[in-house]
């Protein structure tokens, strides 16, 4: 099999070859790292726009997923960037920065991620189950407490664990996943049943959420009352994105039964399964934001335009993108993934609107050619 150069590093590496199999699950993660941070922020800006955080407790829930899923894009991004420049860096101090850096905000994601998908389970299972209690006794003041305290619980669990580790260590390194920046003992009676208990219990919900929902159907498409319909798509938009998360989290929950022998090759080795899990864990970070376009009236009014889109692209976007590109070009000129990206980012006329009027595909350049 085929692998890249091997690493320089003046502190020692972990990987010191790519396969070109790694090299397409860590490209791959990068792609949907960036995708991830590009699309939440643009939903919290339409919520942010439209006032519609304040409107129920539900939205307010779903913005802090949107932004726990921020965190975890960046955080995947950074650490699958890190894997790429250990290939030809020669700036170890560099490298470890930012393996810590992202490893601490892949841990921070997965705690609050994980807090912020119960919430939003137990406030769906909550309002189909009883829902005139429900909106009696739920409110954005709760609402608001609960997000704070299981943001504040989640940072604590993962920044407090990784500092007393380091402080024993008395040296950050290089580690192969972000779990290692904790303690064996703290994963091994902490995180790994955490993990499990919090899956059981958003899987358990979901059952109720479901069940509910199903009995519940005819009932509601008999009835003219607005809320209640709007509830129930709520509902149907909140089962499909718990759901998305469940199975993307299953790959993960997975591979935590096992351990990692690092001797062995990597093909069908536990660093390619992490890889592919991981691949799964951020695939439901963007793809719920289309869910929220598609399933609710009120989230698709609340999107961009086409014209800020392309400004959004045209002014911000893909300047930004084209000097990471030309930057890491410019740095790595060997390394295979980054040959031709910045010639095929940034042609003037690259950019392009596509708009759909009936049947006919009309092409039209954002950016005109110089005369």
């Amino acid at each position: 099999m085929e692998t890249t150069a091997s690493i320089s590093t003046s502190v020692p590496p972990l990987t010191k070859t790519m396969t070109n199999v790694q090299l397409g699950l860590v490209s791959a993660s990068l792609a949907v790292g960036v995708i991830t941070i590009i699309i939440n922020p643009l939903t919290l800006l339409a919520l942010f726009k439209q006032k519609m955080i304040t409107k129920s407790s539900i939205n307010l829930f779903i913005a802090s997923l949107c932004c726990s899923d921020f965190i975890f894009g960046i955080a995947a991004f950074l650490f699958q960037l890190q894997k790429i420049l250990q290939l030809n860096s020669t700036n170890g101090d560099a490298i470890v920065i930012l393996n810590f850096v992202a490893g601490s905000l892949t841990v921070v994601g997965f705690f609050v991620s994980n807090a912020n998908a119960l919430l939003i389970t137990y406030d769906r299972a909550y309002a189909i189950v009883a829902p005139f209690e429900y909106k009696s006794q739920v409110s954005i003041r709760k609402a608001s407490i609960a997000l704070a305290v299981a943001w504040t619980s989640a940072l604590l669990q993962a920044l407090v664990p990784i500092a007393i580790n380091i402080a024993l260590a008395g040296e950050a390194v290089i580690v192969e996943f972000p779990s290692e920046l904790l303690s064996y003992s703290f994963r091994l009676y902490w995180v790994t049943p955490v993990m499990y208990i919090g899956t059981a219990t958003n899987v358990l919900l979901y059952a109720v959420i479901v069940i509910s929902y199903i009995k519940t159907k005819k009932k509601v498409q008999s009835s003219t009352s607005s809320s209640e319909l709007r509830n129930r798509r709520m509902t149907r938009t909140v089962t499909m994105v718990i759901g998305t998360l469940l199975i993307g989290s299953i790959p993960i929950v997975t591979i935590a039964a096992f351990s990692d022998n690092p001797d062995a090759p990597y093909m069908w080795s536990y660093r390619m399964f992490y890889d592919i899990a991981t691949l799964c864990t951020v695939i439901p970070t963007f793809f719920n934001n289309f869910l929220y376009v598609w399933q609710l009236p009120d989230y698709n009014r609340a999107q961009p335009t086409e014209d800020q889109m392309d400004a959004f692209m045209l002014k911000i976007y893909k300047p930004f993108l084209c000097h990471i590109a030309q930057n890491l070009t410019d740095r790595f000129p060997s390394l295979p993934l980054l040959k031709n990206l910045p010639s095929s980012l940034c042609l003037k006329n690259s950019w392009t609107t596509l708009q759909m009027e009936g049947r006919r595909l009309e092409i039209k350049p954002i950016i005109q050619p110089a005369h």
